[in-house]
């Protein structure tokens, strides 16, 4: 399961193209708007988010997941708070045995939303650098919940302070 934040969603999604991943996709208005995107650039989306349609989404990922597909998490979304790990995604990884493979990116020159997220958008010729962390074993099933959202949490933000410093340093 490939996991990242919402604001640094854009580098990822893009260099992991046509790869037959399953990405979860908001059944918000905007999440049309992805949803689309995505499945141009070649992902297959399940629509639901912690806020709508999530339990069908999340056995839909679960099914996917177990199959063997690989699976996409935006980790805060799809309202934040920014770089806060939902807990969506450790459960669905503990549920299907799934490893986390964090990823992150910056850009040395980017435009920065005002909105919740910080969306990074690079600017033309900017260096893009996506950080892909080291993979994540879940826990056993009965295990904390909370320990291994703080664990991915933590690995995500090392990771996005990792690309961030790479691209300050181009």
């Amino acid at each position: 399961m490939y996991i990242t934040w919402h604001g640094r969603m854009m580098a990822p999604v893009w260099h992991q193209r046509h790869l037959n991943i399953a990405a979860m996709v908001s059944r918000h208005q905007d999440g049309e708007i992805v949803s689309r995107m995505v499945h141009h650039l070649g992902y297959e989306t399940v629509r639901g988010s912690s806020t709508r349609g999530g339990t069908q989404a999340a056995l839909e990922l679960l099914d996917r997941l177990k199959s063997g597909q690989a699976a996409a998490m935006i980790c805060d979304g799809p309202r934040g708070p920014i770089h806060k790990m939902k807990p969506g995604t450790p459960y669905l990884a503990i549920q299907a045995s799934a490893v986390c493979l964090p990823t992150s990116s910056g850009a040395s020159s980017a435009w920065i939303l005002h909105s919740w997220d910080r969306f990074l958008i690079p600017k033309p010729f900017a260096r893009v650098y996506i950080v892909f962390g080291e993979p994540i074993l879940p826990p056993p099933p009965d295990s904390d919940l909370n320990a291994f959202a703080r664990q991915l949490e933590d690995q995500l933000n090392a990771l996005t302070a990792r690309a961030d410093d790479m691209a300050r340093s181009a």
